[in-house]
C-alpha cells in the first residue's frame, strides 16, 4: 500500500518547473513541505490552516487566470470533499488542473488529535467514498491509484503535458494513514 510521501516523493521528482502546485493534505503536510519545494513565484500555496475546501476550487480559479501554467492541488480526500463541487466548473469550463488527491478515507489530523487528548473521534471512517466516481459524476474524468506502478505510470503520462491539458484529471491515490504523523 503506497504511503502519501511515497506519492509526493514521486510527483516532486517529476514537477515542471513552472508549476503552480496548491496544497491541503494536512496529515500529509510536512512530508509535502520537506519533499517539494516550490521552484517559482506562485509555486506553492496553501491555506493558513483552520478551514477546509480551498485547494480544489483555487487550483481552478488559478489555472483558469493563468493558462500557461501547470497547475496541481494535492488534497486530501477530508479536505476535497468540502470542495469537489468545484471539479463540476473545471469540467464544464475546461480547466486543464490535474487533482491528487491522497485518499486515506479518514480525517487523519482530527483522529490523531483525539486520540493525543485520550479520547476516541466522534466521526467515522468515510472508506466508502469514492472520490474518483464522485468526480466523474460531475464530468471530470478520474483514475483509482492503488500501487507504485499505477502511481509512476499515471503521473509519467499526465506531467509531461499538463500545462497544454485543456480537461482536468482527478488521481484518487489509495494511501495508508502514516502512523508517524504528528499535528
Amino acid at each position: 500500500s503506497l504511503r502519501a510521501a511515497d506519492v509526493l516523493r514521486e510527483l516532486a521528482v517529476r514537477l515542471p518547473g513552472d508549476v503552480v502546485l496548491l496544497e491541503e493534505a494536512p496529515s500529509s503536510r510536512p512530508d509535502l513541505h520537506r519533499l517539494v519545494p516550490a521552484r517559482s513565484p506562485l509555486g506553492f500555496l496553501s491555506a493558513a490552516m483552520g478551514g477546509l475546501g480551498f485547494a480544489v476550487p483555487a487550483s481552478v480559479g488559478l489555472r483558469m487566470a493563468l493558462p500557461d501554467r501547470p497547475v496541481i492541488a494535492v488534497v486530501g480526500d477530508g479536505s476535497a470533499l468540502y470542495g469537489v463541487h468545484a471539479l463540476w466548473s473545471a469540467a464544464h469550463y475546461r480547466v486543464g488542473a490535474l487533482f491528487v488527491v491522497l485518499a486515506n478515507g479518514r480525517y487523519a489530523v482530527m483522529d490523531r488529535l483525539a486520540d493525543q487528548q485520550g479520547g476516541k473521534a466522534p466521526w467515522p471512517p468515510f472508506t466508502e467514498v469514492d472520490m474518483g466516481g464522485m468526480a466523474r459524476s460531475l464530468g471530470c474524468p478520474a483514475r483509482r491509484v492503488d500501487s507504485y506502478e499505477e502511481l509512476t505510470a499515471a503521473l509519467d503520462e499526465v506531467l509531461p503535458g499538463l500545462a497544454a491539458r485543456t480537461e482536468p484529471l482527478l488521481l484518487d491515490v489509495g494511501v495508508t494513514v502514516d502512523p508517524d504523523f504528528q499535528p
